[in-house]
C-alpha cells in the first residue's frame, strides 16, 4: 500500500474512533460519513471542538429542530472544519430557513442547507433553490413514485450543473433506461442516474464504465452492492479512465478495512465496507475539494453521492420524526 493511501486510511479510522467518543450509542453507519467528513479536508477530529460544535447545535437549534437527530454528527463533523463553527452554524441557518420555502421541512432539507452553505455564495442561495424546486418538479413528473424529500438534496446538487435543466433530465433519462438493463432496484438506479447526469459524456458511456467497474470488482471476488452503495460507486467510476487502477485502490483499501475494528465479522457488513474503501478512494482523488469550489463535474458528482449516502442512513433510522 502506497504511503499516501495508508495515511488516508489510518486517519479514517482515527476519526472514525474519535466522532464516537463524542457521540456514543448512534448508528454505526453514520460514524465512518462522519469520519470522511474530516479526512477528506485532511483534518484530525479533535474531541473538544467536536464537543463545542455539538453544543451549538444543541444549544441553538432548538429541541425539535431538524437539525438535531441522525444529522447532528455529520453536522458537528463539518462545522469542526470551520474556524468559527458558530458563524458556520447560523449560515447553515439561514440557508435553511430559504429552502424550506420550496421543500417540505425535513431533515433532507435541513441537510441540503449544510451542503450548499459550503459550496455556494450568499447571494446566489435563493436562485440555487428555485432552480432546484423546478429541477425536482421535472423530476417528479417522470418518476412520481420515485421522487420524495431526499430527491430534494440530490435537485439542490443538480441546480448548480453547467448543463440545462431539459439536458439534465434528457441525461437523466437515458441513465436511467440503460441502468434498468444492468440493475432490479429502481430506487438506486433512480439515484444514480441523478449523479452521472452530472457528469460529462454521453449516458452510454458513463453507465458501460460504471458497470465495467462494477463487474471488475465482481471478477476479483468484491461482490459490489445495488442498492444503497451504487451512488459512491457511480461517482468513483468517472474518476479515471483506468479502471484497473481504481478497482486495485478500491480492493486495497478493502483489504486494510476488514483488518479493523468495526469490520470484522461482527461489525459492517462486507458490502457496506466495500462503499466506504469506495468513498475513501475517492478522497485520493482530491475531489473533497467539492466542498469549497465545485471545481469540476466528477467533483460535484462525488459530493452529490456523499449526500444520497447520508440521506438513505437517515431515511433508514428508526428514530421518530420531529418537527421544525
Amino acid at each position: 500500500m502506497e504511503d499516501k493511501t495508508k495515511e488516508l486510511c489510518e486517519s479514517f479510522i482515527e476519526n472514525r474512533d474519535i466522532v464516537k467518543k463524542v457521540f456514543s450509542m448512534e448508528s454505526t453507519l453514520i460514524y465512518p460519513i462522519a469520519a470522511n467528513a474530516l479526512t477528506a479536508n485532511g483534518i484530525k477530529g479533535d474531541v473538544d471542538k467536536l464537543k463545542a460544535c455539538k453544543k451549538i447545535i444543541n444549544k441553538n437549534a432548538g429541541v425539535l429542530s431538524y437539525l438535531k437527530g441522525d444529522i447532528a454528527i455529520p453536522f458537528a463533523a463539518n462545522l469542526s472544519t470551520k474556524e468559527d463553527p458558530k458563524a458556520a452554524f447560523d449560515k447553515v441557518v439561514r440557508y435553511y430557513n430559504i429552502i424550506k420555502r420550496q421543500f417540505n421541512r425535513s431533515q433532507f432539507s435541513a441537510l441540503l442547507a449544510i451542503l450548499l452553505s459550503d459550496i455556494v455564495q450568499e447571494d446566489n442561495i435563493e436562485s440555487v433553490i428555485e432552480r432546484g424546486k423546478a429541477i425536482y418538479t421535472m423530476i417528479k413528473d417522470n418518476h412520481p413514485f420515485l421522487t420524495n424529500d431526499q430527491t430534494s438534496v440530490l435537485a439542490g446538487m443538480l441546480a448548480m450543473s453547467e448543463k440545462s435543466n431539459v439536458e439534465l433530465i434528457d441525461d437523466m433519462e437515458k441513465c436511467y433506461d440503460l441502468l434498468k438493463i444492468k440493475f432490479s432496484n429502481k430506487s438506486s438506479i433512480h439515484t444514480v442516474s441523478h449523479i452521472l447526469s452530472l457528469t460529462r459524456g454521453s449516458a452510454r458511456e458513463k453507465v458501460e464504465h460504471m458497470i465495467d467497474l462494477y463487474d471488475m470488482l465482481k471478477e476479483s471476488g468484491k461482490k459490489y452492492g445495488v442498492y444503497t452503495e451504487l451512488a459512491t460507486l457511480a461517482s468513483v467510476s468517472i474518476l479515471d479512465d483506468d479502471l484497473e487502477k481504481l478497482r486495485d485502490t478500491i480492493i486495497e483499501i478493502d483489504d486494510f478495512l476488514s483488518k479493523q475494528k468495526g469490520y470484522g465479522l461482527l461489525g459492517i457488513d462486507k458490502k457496506t465496507r466495500l462503499m466506504h474503501a469506495t468513498m475513501l478512494t475517492a478522497d485520493l482523488y482530491d475531489t473533497a475539494q467539492a466542498a469549497h469550489i465545485v471545481a469540476s463535474a466528477s467533483a460535484l458528482a462525488m459530493a452529490a453521492a456523499q449526500q444520497a449516502t447520508i440521506c438513505i442512513i437517515i431515511a433508514s433510522s428508526s428514530e421518530i420524526a420531529i418537527i421544525d
